[in-house]
C-alpha cells in the first residue's frame, strides 16, 4: 500500500507514476480547489475526472489503476491511499 498527499498546480503534474501491481486507488480533495485527474495522459483543467467540493473522491480499479495518474488544479490539494479499500458515505455507514 501506498499513501500521501498532493497539490496541484497550473499545469500537469504526476500524482504517482505507472505500477504494474496496483489494484485500486482511493483519491480524496481536501480542499475548495477543483483538480482535474488524468490516466495514462496529461490532466486537463476541466476535462476527464474532476474532484470539485471537499470530500469529493474518486476510486480507481483495475487497469486505470495502474496507469500514470496525473492531477492538474492550481493550489488543489489532496490525499491518496492504494490497496484494498472500501469507501462508504456518511458519518453512520452501514455494512
Amino acid at each position: 500500500m501506498a499513501k500521501g498527499n498532493f497539490t496541484g498546480t497550473a499545469s500537469s503534474a504526476e500524482l504517482l507514476a505507472a505500477d504494474e501491481y496496483r489494484d485500486q486507488i482511493v483519491i480524496q480533495k481536501t480542499n475548495a480547489t477543483a483538480v482535474a485527474l488524468g490516466f495514462g495522459e496529461a490532466a486537463v483543467a476541466g476535462k476527464g475526472i474532476q474532484l470539485i467540493e471537499i470530500g469529493d473522491a474518486a476510486i480507481i480499479r483495475g487497469a486505470e489503476a495502474r496507469m500514470q495518474i496525473n492531477v492538474i488544479g492550481n493550489g488543489g490539494t489532496g490525499t491518496y491511499q492504494t490497496g484494498d479499500i472500501d469507501v462508504r458515505n456518511g458519518p453512520n455507514p452501514s455494512p
